[in-house]
């Protein structure tokens, strides 16, 4: 058996399969999550007519800038729009989520474009806020201009 096919198969490997999978683990390197949210509805609350459109340009940007992207629907969540009195808004987001390399998510040109297309998309679905999540780490982009 070739060492290629041993690697692949850790039942074959001589290895149990905790030693397998950690050999494979990227312990102390660095990878990063980025998300972003696509929202339902519009900060007067009626509801966006575009929203699966937003959702696949979102998924066409972050698999070219991270080389794949997942988007997840069916999500519930609320907003608190503090500068309207602390009014609570429904939202119904889709989110789409890339799991990349570090030198990916810190390329000057993918924020940039990233920034681009989260500014595009918040002032022309009129939300008081936008949000990129980089790790752990929540960002809100309201000013559009």
């Amino acid at each position: 058996m070739s060492k290629a096919k041993a690697k692949a198969e850790p039942e074959a490997a001589a290895a149990s399969f905790p030693e397998w999978l950690k050999g494979r683990l990227r312990f102390g390197l660095a990878d990063d999550c980025v998300i972003l949210f696509i929202p339902s509805h519009a900060r007067d609350k009626s509801r966006l007519k575009d929203q699966a459109g937003w959702a696949s340009q979102a998924l066409e940007l972050m698999g070219k800038l991270y080389g794949g992207a997942t988007g997840f629907s069916g999500l519930t969540g609320i907003w608190r729009d503090d500068e309207n009195g602390g009014e609570l808004l429904d939202d119904q987001p889709i989110m789409i989520q890339s799991l990349a390399k570090r030198e990916d998510v810190e390329n000057h040109g993918n924020i940039a474009e990233l920034g681009e297309f989260l500014k595009r998309m918040g002032k022309t679905t009129k939300q008081g806020a936008v949000a990129v999540v980089f790790n752990n780490a929540i960002h809100f982009i309201s000013k559009y201009d």
